[in-house]
Parts: structure tokens; sequence; C-alpha cells
């Protein structure tokens, strides 16, 4: 989906990271990817902006810091058709005057001095091929990079938007909370190396009773962990929130 209404915040935008990247070309158009930021093509090549750094500089330009800047500049993916010219070919020495030669040997030696010319040309062209496709592989890389990257900043911007907890329990009537049982559930696909969840215990009047708290470790990628919550002796219903959240495949 193009999203050129956005033309006005990114053109100034790019100029911003043009100071610390001069090689970042003009503005074409841009879209924005499934996680959520703005692929932006430009003249010479693309580059991937957040989406919290174009709405904060919409909002506030000046309140954008120096390390956000240098960061998004450093996204910069140049075109791969500015492909690096071939070297010349070194013109052969003088050759030295030969003495008289029969017709036939004079044309068996053309003939072998072309197989060789020809050899070193096929050689020379399998040369470049093997050069253009290690560079096109090298840029392939590391735009995969760039995009697990980006998708990585996404979540971890959004995280708990993918990492969610609820409960079920029995709740006595005499107001007592039994049989709690909490299920936190990862829908990432990255693990979850901790998760402490905070259980309030709500009395019938709507009051704080009590506070506990229940730590998952080793949640794996899109999938859920289940663990029985303390009871308690009095309340009328339980509400969760999720307090901190780790994960070293995310950087969190």
């Amino acid at each position: 989906m193009l999203l050129d209404e956005k033309r006005h915040v990114i053109v100034p935008l790019l100029d911003e990271l043009r100071k610390y990247n001069p090689s970042i070309g003009r503005y074409e158009k841009s879209m924005i990817t499934e996680s959520f930021d703005y692929s932006v093509k430009l003249s010479n090549g693309l580059i991937r902006l957040p989406e919290e750094l174009v709405s904060d500089y919409e909002k506030s330009p000046g309140a954008i810091t120096l390390d956000r800047i240098k960061s998004a500049a450093s996204t910069f993916a140049p075109s791969n058709h500015s492909a690096h010219a071939a070297p010349p070919i070194a013109a052969a020495p003088p050759i030295a005057a030969a003495p008289p030669q029969k017709p036939m040997e004079k044309k068996n030696k053309n003939v072998l001095l072309l197989v060789v010319i020809a050899g070193v040309i096929v050689l020379f062209i399998l040369f470049l091929i093997n050069q253009a496709q290690q560079r096109n592989q090298e840029n392939t890389t590391l735009q995969n990079q760039e995009n697990a990257d980006a998708a990585k900043t996404a979540i971890r911007n959004r995280i708990r938007l993918y990492v969610t907890a609820n409960c079920t329990y029995t709740y006595r009537l005499i107001g007592s909370i039994t049989n709690l049982k909490i299920t936190v559930t990862n829908n990432t696909a990255y693990t979850m190396d901790a998760v402490k969840v905070r259980i309030a215990y709500i009395k019938q009047q709507g009051g704080l009773y009590k506070y506990e708290e229940l730590n998952f470790n080793g949640i794996s990628p899109n999938s859920q962990m289940t663990l029985n919550g303390p009871d308690s002796d009095r309340g009328t219903h339980v509400q969760l929130g999720i307090e901190t959240i780790s994960s070293s495949q995310l950087g969190l």
C-alpha cells in the first residue's frame, strides 16, 4: 500500500539522515511493511524508517535524538546496478619478427593462438560472472539481515501486544479464589526467557485485597505456558498484569 501521504514527513527526515549518510538518494515513494515500518524507495536504493521515528519526527522534529537519526541512516541499502567496472585487458607485447614459415605451419599456429585467446576470454567472462554473483549474494544477505532486524525492532517496541496473560479460577460465595490457572501466550517467533505476571485479588466492593507474583521461564516461540497461581481466602475476581518480559533473542 502506497503511503505517499507521509511524504511531507519523510522528505525532511531524509534530509536529516543525509547529513550522516550523504549517499542517501532522493525520495520516490514509500510503502508500509508487515512489521509496520516504512520502506522508502530512493533514486539509488532503499531505506527502512521505523514507524515510531516517522511519527515522532512529525510531532516534534527537534526532539529526535542523534542516535536514532544515525541508526536510521545506517539502514540505507544502495541499488545493485552500480557494479564495479571490469578491469581493462593489458595490451599484448609486440611479437618479434619470425622467419618465413610454410603455409600449413603458419595456419596451425594461428589456430592455436585463436584457441588460447578464446580460452582467456572465456575465463575472464567466468571471473566477471562469479564476481557479480558474489556481490548479489552479499547484497541479499545484507537485505535479509536488515529485514530481520527491522522485524525484531517492531516486535520489541510492541512486545505487550504479542505476549499476553489470562486466567481461569473458581470463586466461592463466601469470598475466596481457588483453582487459579494462569496462561502466558507467546505470539512471536522468539523465545521468552522470563515473564513476570502480577496477580491482583479484588474484593467484592472493588478494592484490592492483595498482590502476588508468578514467574514463567523459557516460553517457546508461538506457544503457551500454564502455571497454577496461589489461592486466596478472600476476593471475588482476579486481575492480571505483565510486569517484566525478558528475551535475549529480542534484546529485552
